[in-house]
């Protein structure tokens, strides 16, 4: 299963990075390429049942010192 997740991502990858390619928009294929690599990388730990943090939780410990930062100035 995890040879034919790799297989679909790498033709389809392949294609889509041709057609930038042609058009010179490296740029895009380097953000695009970055990308795809954490989702399959992240779809590859869950399938190997590697329990994987929320997305959550990072966004709670980068603005929760800021929201109390706030809370004490207004208040």
């Amino acid at each position: 299963m995890l040879l034919v997740v790799l297989a679909v991502t790498l033709v389809a990858a392949l294609a889509e990075y041709r057609n930038l390619l042609k058009r010179k928009r490296k740029r895009d294929v380097v953000v695009s390429a970055c990308f795809l690599a954490v989702g399959v990388a992240a779809g590859l730990l869950e399938q190997a049942g590697i329990p994987l943090p929320s997305p959550l939780a990072g966004i709670v410990f980068i603005f929760k010192p800021a929201g109390d930062l706030l809370d004490r100035i207004l208040s």
